[in-house]
């Protein structure tokens, strides 16, 4: 058979899971990309005799270069991939590379977890995944900055801690708050109620004013946890007041 070329078991166990594309050596151009082991490379051409149902343009133009005397050129895109999931993403993204620059292939599917994770336009992600903006907050409410040490999926314990203190605040402001909210990068992700401040005892803190708050969860408050309130931090301040109630995001 025109271009099959045996792998062997040594080879095969060296290339561990790969992804890998078909080329017509007529113009140039990829025309199929998938991933496998061993000898998965050469099953197309193997296919090509027997015309099945599935993925008759991959197999017709196998036929249609095998016809014009030329070989299919066989490329290994990327070996030594450990595991079948990274394999897949991988294979995925050449996929969505090849339509994003408008060469279709004549793979049937675009790859795994493609309408999940696949091709898409930065606007649309943007437009997905943003936060919601934040209702209004009846309530008198203190919002703390903590992205600083911040990481995603830090536990609630961690994001508590961070919220708590210790903050530069003024006597009149502690006198009146019910609530702390824990900010990153404008995105709330604690609720806490407020009910007894301290001093901080943090080297270095004497002197500066800064305390800290005892409290808890604010169930009450749970339906703001993951909108975004980025209007209330137009500049590098650390916390913001809203001792009347917050009045609900604007931007």
């Amino acid at each position: 058979m025109i271009g099959l070329i045996h792998i062997p078991h040594e080879v095969a166990t060296h290339l561990d899971y790969y992804v890998y594309a078909l080329r017509d050596p007529r113009t140039g151009l990829v025309f199929y990309v998938g991933k496998g082991t061993g000898d998965r490379i050469n099953a197309h051409l193997r296919e090509a005799g027997k015309d099945p149902l599935s993925e008759r343009q991959k197999i017709q133009t196998v036929l249609d270069i095998e016809n014009a005397g030329r070989q299919v050129e066989l490329l290994f895109l990327r070996t030594g991939i450990a595991d079948e999931a990274t394999a897949f993403a991988i294979e995925q993204a050449v996929i969505d590379a090849h339509a994003a620059s408008g060469h279709a292939l004549t793979n049937l599917v675009r790859g795994h977890h493609s309408s999940a994770h696949g091709l898409v336009a930065l606007p649309e992600v943007v437009a997905q995944y943003r936060a919601q903006q934040c209702p209004p907050i009846p309530h008198s409410v203190l919002m703390f900055k903590i992205q600083k040490g911040w990481r995603p999926g830090m536990s609630k314990d961690d994001v508590f801690e961070k919220t708590r203190g210790h903050w530069r605040v003024a006597v009149r402001t502690r006198e009146r708050a019910e609530y702390a909210l824990g900010i990153a990068y404008g995105v709330i992700y604690g609720a806490y109620r407020i009910d007894s401040w301290f001093p901080s005892k943090m080297p270095g803190d004497q002197g500066k004013n800064r305390w800290g708050f005892n409290g808890g969860e604010a169930p009450e408050l749970e339906y703001v946890i993951g909108t975004q309130v980025r209007d209330a931090f137009p500049n590098q301040v650390m916390y913001r007041r809203f001792l009347e109630g917050y009045p609900g995001s604007v931007s």
